[in-house]
């Protein structure tokens, strides 16, 4: 991770030694772990399309409302500099309204949500949890990786990089995505460390992707820092298992 990483918010020390623990892991892996930007996000979706479905509206400034202060691009190199993994976060302050409230409205995915709801667009949530989270509230997804470098452990590494670096940037009190049933079926939600599986609860209709059903995966703040904490202390093998620890 760059030497200039600020933590603005969180425990100092805690998420200091996660971040050089995480940085050395993922060089262990053989990828070097830096800051890009959105455009750079949407162009290396666009290169990888033979592996990677296009982004949801979330990341995409044009379509979703993502900005530079709203939102971050984590990319892992291999030695010859070419992007071979990616994680991002989009932020929102969600003060006085609810996940369930900013998803069904689809505020959450568009900056024109009239016109997405209008062309047939559209969410529902099913499950209540949805209606409690609210508060600073991080969306962390557009995770890919290579091919090549597929089974290395890096989905284990990376978007506990994104959830440490928003918590450190924004203060967060949550942390959600949402991943396709046959995605949590095999395992991902696991891999990546969520505490919190809320399968088949989101039926989303949305540009460019289409229909889809998804699972919601969330963590409170104090379940999130003590997955780091597990993290470091079990490592980061296929075999080890941080979230369980964190539960």
């Amino acid at each position: 991770m760059p030497s200039t990483l600020k933590i603005d918010h969180g425990p100092i020390s805690l998420l200091g030694r996660f971040f050089l623990a995480a940085d050395t892991a993922a060089r262990e892996r053989g990828i070097s772990v830096n800051f890009a930007s959105l455009q750079d996000l949407l162009d290396i979706n666009s290169a990888n399309s033979d592996s990677w479905r296009p982004l949801v509206p979330i990341f995409q400034p044009d379509l979703g409302g993502a900005t530079a202060d709203n939102s971050f691009v984590i990319v892992g190199t291999d030695k010859n500099g070419e992007v071979v993994a990616t994680q991002a976060g989009r932020y929102y302050d969600w003060t006085g309204t609810t996940l369930f409230e900013e998803a069904v409205s689809l505020r959450m995915f568009y900056a024109d949500p009239a016109a997405a709801l209008a062309r047939g667009d559209g969410c529902k949530v099913a499950t209540p949890v949805a209606s409690t989270i609210a508060g600073r509230v991080v969306f962390s997804g557009a995770g890919w990786y290579r091919r090549d470098f597929r089974g290395r452990g890096l989905a284990r590494i990376l978007p506990r990089i994104s959830r440490a670096y928003a918590h450190a940037r924004w203060s967060t009190d949550f942390t959600i995505s949402m991943m396709a049933d046959a995605v949590i079926a095999g395992g991902m939600a696991d891999r990546t460390g969520y505490t919190r599986i809320e399968q088949s609860s989101v039926e989303l209709v949305v540009s460019p992707l289409g229909s889809m059903r998804c699972g919601l995966v969330w963590m409170p703040v104090q379940e999130m820092l003590a997955d780091l904490e597990a993290a470091m202390e079990l490592g980061w093998s296929e075999e080890s298992d941080p979230r369980a620890a964190a539960m």
